[in-house]
């Protein structure tokens, strides 16, 4: 178990906090490293390429997998107090300042206040857009009805 925690730590490639490499090593297991088919880890100590868990039966290693898995979800559930088998923390105190995370809107009254510079230049630049595809559209019209007139 000791190898195991070790090499999916170290393969982490950065620093884990406590919480992430206990949920690292939880996904590993759970994904099936230590199953019979699966990738399984080789004892270093060892001149021969052993398996480190080949001690455990077939049945033990789906059943390890299983509980794993079961331990992964309580734990990416916010439920990890099940898996150390403690009493829930309780629930961190918060500052009633910092809660609402809202701006406070310059014109507390509603009054009619003049379009905000980049509103007013969008709605104008839409206007534009608009007129732009009409007199394209009347060019277009007033085009073909003269080149209808020639022939």
């Amino acid at each position: 178990m000791e190898l195991l925690c070790e090499r999916v730590i170290a393969s982490a490639g950065q620093p884990l906090t406590p919480g992430e490499s206990l949920r690292r090593i939880f996904e590993a297991i759970a994904g099936g490293i230590i199953l019979p088919g699966g990738p399984g880890m080789y004892d270093p100590c060892e001149k021969d390429a052993t398996d480190a868990f080949g001690h455990l039966t077939n049945q033990q290693r789906e059943d390890i997998t299983a509980s794993a898995q079961h331990a992964l979800r309580l734990i990416v559930f916010r439920q990890v107090h099940k898996v150390l088998g403690m009493e829930p923390l309780p629930p961190p105190q918060r500052n009633s300042t910092k809660t609402n995370r809202k701006r406070r809107r310059d014109d507390s009254e509603g009054g009619d206040k003049e379009p905000v510079d980049g509103k007013k230049d969008k709605k104008e630049g839409v206007e534009n857009a608009g007129s732009a595809v009409d007199m394209a559209t009347t060019e277009g019209a007033s085009s073909s009805s003269s080149s209808q007139e020639t022939k």
